[in-house]
């Protein structure tokens, strides 16, 4: 019996990561899909702001003098077990599942078995500025400053992806992205 498809998916702020996970799901008929953004704002339900002031920011706002990238993992880190548990019971139950968001980094999250691991980029600036104003996130406020930020949280998730060898997709170039995770998973096979 083949293991269940479980499939991670970072990358910075706008890279399509919830459009893509929805596309994904459909298509390959998985039965699970987590976004790491509801996850964080569930995980308020447990974590004060007192003990952890990063989980309520935005991943590319700080509220204090951390880097972008620094602040998007110290709020990631509250995150870390539970979705490990998620992935342990997929494959427990043999159930599929997709778990996205910018919370999902390599390196804080890395599997090796039967777990699919991408990071999404849009190389082209002005094409991931108009992203990051898309439908799924139509009433965030995001300014240019803002935006230099999650460039900089992109390239630091296109250089983990490489130090912990994730997969990396292109969106500004990739024009069937089903294709492309098709022959990621018999890969993973």
């Amino acid at each position: 019996m083949l293991d269940p498809i479980i499939i991670l998916i970072g990358g910075a702020a706008g890279t399509s990561k919830t459009s893509t996970g929805k596309v994904i799901c459909q298509e390959f008929d998985i039965a699970h899909r987590l976004g790491s953004g509801f996850l964080r704002e569930y995980s308020k339900g447990f974590v004060s702001k007192e003990d952890n002031a990063y989980l309520y920011n935005y991943s590319f706002k700080p509220h204090d003098d951390s880097s972008p990238f620094s602040n998007l993992y110290y709020q990631s880190e509250v995150l870390k077990n539970g979705i490990n548990l998620c992935i342990n019971r997929a494959r427990n139950e043999g159930t599929s599942l997709l778990i996205e968001g910018v919370n999902v980094i390599p390196g804080l999250f890395d599997y090796k078995k039967s777990v699919l691991q991408i990071v999404l980029f849009v190389e082209d600036y002005d094409q991931h500025f108009k992203m990051m104003k898309g439908k799924t996130h139509s009433k965030r406020s995001i300014s240019e400053n803002d935006f230099k930020q999650v460039r900089k949280i992109q390239n630091e998730f296109i250089f983990r992806a490489k130090e912990f060898n994730w997969s990396t997709i292109n969106l500004s170039s990739t024009s069937d992205i089903i294709k492309k995770i098709e022959v990621l998973i018999k890969e993973k096979e």
